[in-house]
């Protein structure tokens, strides 16, 4: 068991599955690795990198991956199984994988090209950055050219299939997107009620 993820309140059975995706530097901090980057964690300072690369951890025989989770830090994976442990009976059938801090092209085409026809469950942030997120990573697994930015300080643009929709930021998500546009990506979405994120939620928690 480590330390720091005691400390959170992570329990023992979530150490064990996530203890072959990171490593601890000298210090103790944990190390997640995205290729030639990291996630670096520490009680001090929490950093994600912006990467190409993703962070993986669970089954890599995709042919038996059940369900994929996306977030955008490993952190966040852990404190999502966490959350919902008990209610997960097969943990051997699933996948996670972060983004990082940022989404690039480049990530985006691996998942459409190498896992598809899945089952998946996003746990991006609950602010717009993640919301944006979700939308944009539903279009690409179901391979659904789309634009989304902040024309102003107030407002979300949406271009797909030859219309703009427009949608307040306190609006906007990828629910209120599908019943504007029509459109079903077929994707669970959850996100904490009262944080920005699942391990917000957990340091909450945890009283940190």
């Amino acid at each position: 068991m480590h330390p720091y993820l005691t400390r959170l309140g992570v329990r023992p059975e979530v150490q064990r599955y996530f203890r072959p995706f990171f490593h601890a530097d000298e210090f103790g901090n944990l190390i997640f690795p995205y290729g030639d980057e990291k996630e670096h964690y520490g009680f001090a300072f929490h950093r994600v990198p912006i990467t190409d690369e993703c962070w993986f951890a669970g089954n890599f025989h995709f042919e038996q991956v059940r369900l994929i989770i996306l977030s955008s830090s490993a952190v966040d994976a852990i404190s999502w199984l966490n959350k919902k442990f008990h209610t997960i009976a097969h943990t051997q059938d699933l996948l996670f994988v972060s983004f990082g801090a940022g989404i690039s092209m480049v990530q985006l085409r691996w998942l459409r090209e190498r896992l598809i026809r899945k089952k998946y469950q996003f746990i991006f942030t609950n602010d717009l950055l993640g919301r944006m997120a979700d939308v944009k990573v539903a279009a690409a697994i179901r391979g659904w050219p789309i634009s989304v930015y902040v024309p102003d300080d107030h407002q979300i643009a949406v271009r797909f299939r030859a219309a703009k929709f427009l949608f307040s930021q306190n609006d906007f998500s990828l629910s209120a997107f599908e019943k504007a546009a029509g459109a079903r990506f077929g994707i669970a979405v959850t996100k904490p009620k009262l944080h920005n994120s699942f391990f917000d939620e957990l340091k909450a928690e945890a009283g940190l």
